[in-house]
């Protein structure tokens, strides 16, 4: 190290003797400016002066060139060497220190941690107490909390059910007074009713008593009357009480309800076919829409029931008085489900009078429907409430209508439609009109 510095004072010297002593400033400018420069010299033998004349400006580059080339060659190695031993001292230095320093901070900072850790620790433990007392605290609560809803429920509940029952009895009680007091309005009202029925009976009762006085001395006026008026008028007009729809087809040409008297004094209405096969027939049986009941008894057979207009039974007490006194033919029209027309035409056709339960004499058939009612020829007449057909399978007429009836085979044309359609011959028909008039 002193070597570099020796080297450097030495060199630093010569430029001052060089370069500063020359006319006081170095040769700075071009080569013809300079001036050349006469110094001694000492030679290294003798050590006598020497003259010599130098170029100071290429004393100066030989100059500037040593220098740098003995520093990169000398100084720079040792500086480069002490730096480096510089740096690495310093780095040394450094380390320790910071080795020094980092010990001491990690040993504050595991007293620091311990201490943070043991508060944490003591923490824990007076959490844990605190925690457990609150728990405590909390199961106490709860149960005087539960002790307390039970008790409250239950007080809750009796209370609900007394009230209940109050309610109840005081429902009761009104109910029973209520309906005490409903039912003496009742009695009441129904005494009441008693006496007003009594007193309006008793009072229809001698209105209907005088009515009927009234009514029979009236009726017996009329009848009087008109017998009167028929003795007057007989002979002067044509006869009016018609025995069947034949006796006024002279006069009466349209089809409708009319009324005649089988007996020549009680009259019955009648409908009047004035259009088929020359007309005058009267119809004993039509059946048309199922509208009329044909279910019956013996008397309504006897009697005949339904709407003239419609449908309906002549009335079997009138076909016995028409076929007994005089000679009828009978005319059967049906039509089927297509509304084509067939029918069955016979020249003998009579009833017998009740004591021979209307026993029927048919004969003399014609026509396109089949002669099916010669089964019927001889049969008493059969309602649901008098069996008389021949027949071992029960009343034929509970099922299939009144009739002539043998086994309840072969016709029924007065059964309910509403059960099966009318039957004539193996074939079902919608429609049915029988009609009687006499044979001239």
């Amino acid at each position: 190290m002193m070597n570099a510095f020796g080297k450097i004072t030495s060199i630093l010297q010569i430029c001052f003797l060089t370069t500063f002593r020359v006319d006081g400033k170095p040769c700075l400018n071009s080569s013809s400016e300079c001036h050349h420069v006469r110094m001694p010299l000492v030679s290294n033998k003798l050590n006598a002066p020497l003259v010599a004349e130098l170029d100071a400006t290429a004393m100066n580059q030989q100059l500037a060139t040593y220098i740098r080339d003995d520093i990169e060659s000398t100084f720079s190695k040792d500086i480069k060497s002490l730096v480096k031993k510089e740096q690495d001292g310093i780095k040394v230095s450094m380390l320790q220190d910071y080795s020094s320093k980092l010990n001491k901070t990690k040993s504050e900072y595991d007293r620091h941690i311990s201490k943070i850790v043991q508060t944490l620790k003591a923490k824990q433990s007076e959490l844990q107490l605190e925690i457990s007392d609150v728990n405590k605290n909390i199961n106490e609560s709860e149960s005087t909390f539960k002790k307390e809803i039970t008790d409250l429920l239950s007080g809750f509940e009796q209370r609900q059910e007394s009230l209940k029952l109050a309610m109840l009895s005081e429902y009761l009680a009104k109910l029973q007074q209520s309906q005490e007091t409903n039912n003496q309005k009742i009695n009441d009202l129904a005494d009441n009713l008693k006496s007003q029925f009594a007193s309006l009976s008793q009072s229809i009762k001698e209105e209907l008593t005088i009515s009927t006085t009234y009514l029979q001395k009236q009726g017996n006026i009329f009848d009087d009357w008109k017998m009167n008026l028929m003795d007057k008028l007989h002979g002067v007009f044509a006869p009016k009480n018609y025995k069947d729809c034949s006796d006024m087809k002279e006069t009466i040409h349209e089809s409708g309800v009319y009324t005649i008297f089988p007996d020549l004094k009680h009259g019955t209405l009648a409908y009047c076919d004035m259009s088929t096969d020359g007309g005058g027939w009267t119809v004993i049986q039509r059946r048309i829409d199922g509208t009329t009941s044909f279910d019956r008894n013996w008397v309504q057979y006897r009697e005949g029931f339904g709407d003239s207009q419609k449908e309906y039974w002549f009335g079997n007490k009138y076909l016995n008085l028409l076929s007994t006194n005089g000679k009828y033919e009978l005319r059967v029209n049906l039509i089927d489900t297509t509304n084509k027309m067939t029918y069955a035409a016979y020249k003998t056709f009579t009833v017998s009078d009740e004591n021979s339960q209307y026993k029927l004499s048919i004969g003399g058939y014609s026509g396109t429907a089949g002669d099916m009612m010669v089964y019927n020829n001889g049969n008493k007449f059969t309602t649901k409430d008098r069996d008389h057909d021949t027949g071992n399978g029960g009343n034929c007429a509970k099922s299939r209508g009144g009739w002539w009836h043998r086994d309840c085979g072969i016709v029924f044309l007065n059964i309910e439609m509403t059960k099966n359609k009318l039957y004539w011959n193996g074939f079902f028909y919608i429609k049915s009109t029988m009609m009687i008039r006499p044979i001239m």
